[in-house]
């Protein structure tokens, strides 16, 4: 579902997995359109049709524009590739490769997830590299109108992650630079995956981010954040409560399942329900966000 945020930007529902609010995409419309994040493949026709629709006076898409590569974001866009064949496609030059072959990407995450919940993501289509440009830090993307996109590597979260400001507008388009915070259940939960998570470089990207002072932020998990100071610190205090609480719990000899049965209840206690309230896809998260602690931790040691 699209939805109007302004005269320029609209967020798409991608409905992951049948779910609303869950992963966002974000459609900036200048003279040109870029796409920024694309849900998983099985999302892909939804969005397409979103794009479609989208009432702007250009046909077709300009650029796509993952933030990362990992599945919730860059899944469809190979699918999308095929259906906007004039579309540029900008990535950061170490997430290139798994666009172009996803299948270490694909093996990785269903080692993560496992075979049934991979198969609801959907296979990444493979993308022909002559259709990629790289781009890295502070490069300019203009869509006219008075409009540009401007990169910000943001590590952290993955080494090839990027956010992007919308320059003049106090906008920024996170991508998972910040944690998760749903509509329906309002706690945060970093995003901090195994194997690419750093404690050091997500401070340090959220810091990046506030330097820019915006006032708007247009995060995937879910959607507009208008307290964006309020919100990075938040961030910041979140991270470093779950590094401590890990750390102690590691030193305690604690497991991996104890962990994060731990992390999940105290998630429960601040949203004021039982755990047994927690969505599932909400429960991954946690899982995952610990797992990602843990092996910083160790390699880090």
């Amino acid at each position: 579902m699209l939805t109007k945020l302004d005269n320029h930007v609209s967020v798409i529902d991608t409905y992951a997995l049948g779910r609303p609010n869950v992963v966002a995409a974000y459609l900036v419309t200048g003279k040109e359109k870029a796409l920024i994040d694309m849900g998983y493949q099985s999302s892909a026709a939804l969005v397409i049709r979103d794009v479609e629709k989208s009432g702007s006076a250009v046909d077709g898409l300009d650029y796509l524009l993952p933030t990362h590569v990992h599945l919730d974001h860059s899944g469809s866009c190979g699918t999308l590739a095929e259906s906007f064949v004039g579309a540029s496609i900008r990535v950061h030059p170490k997430g290139e490769p798994h666009l172009v072959d996803p299948t270490k990407l694909w093996k990785g995450a269903t080692e993560l997830f496992g075979d049934e919940l991979m198969q609801r993501f959907g296979m990444p289509q493979p993308i022909e590299k002559s259709r990629l440009r790289v781009i890295a830090d502070d490069a300019e993307i203009v869509l006219g109108s008075g409009l540009t996109l401007r990169s910000l590597w943001t590590p952290g979260h993955a080494s090839h992650h990027l956010s992007y400001e919308l320059e003049g507008t106090g906008i920024v388009l996170t991508g998972d630079a910040v944690g998760i915070r749903y509509p329906e259940f309002p706690v945060l939960i970093p995003t901090t995956p195994p194997t690419s998570f750093n404690f050091k470089l997500t401070v340090e990207s959220l810091e990046r981010i506030r330097r820019i002072k915006p006032t708007k932020l247009l995060t995937p998990h879910f959607g507009l954040m208008t307290n964006a100071a309020d919100l990075i610190d938040h961030n910041l205090e979140v991270l470093r409560e779950w590094k401590a609480r890990i750390e102690g719990m590691v030193r305690n000899g604690n497991s991996q399942d104890e962990i994060t049965r731990t992390l999940t209840e105290k998630t429960a206690q601040r949203a004021g329900m039982p755990v047994t309230g927690i969505p599932d896809y909400l429960s991954v998260s946690i899982r995952t966000s610990v797992l990602g602690f843990l092996r910083y931790l160790k390699a880090s040691n």
